[in-house]
């Protein structure tokens, strides 16, 4: 179960990253950043689960830096 999860999260900051390099503007968007987010997210699980340290630090960051950014945005009410 594990291993779907940890493909479905490199699936999901792979087309974030592959939207990006075609579509202007796309990595300032909510869609990329919840991409980001979420894809992050099933890494980290997996790498909680393999118990790979050097990948959760990684990825702990690539969870992190979208949600601050998205909650700074709030809270300054600037848009996404």
């Amino acid at each position: 179960m594990q291993l779907y999860v940890g493909i479905i999260g490199s699936i999901f900051c792979i087309v974030a990253l592959a939207i990006t390099l075609f579509k202007s503007g796309f990595g300032d968007s909510v869609k990329y950043k919840l991409l980001n987010l979420s894809g992050g997210a099933c890494l980290l699980y997996y790498a909680i689960v393999e118990r790979a340290i050097p990948f959760i630090i990684l990825e702990s960051i690539w969870v992190l830096l979208p949600l601050v950014k998205m909650i700074w945005s709030k809270v300054t009410k600037n848009k996404y």
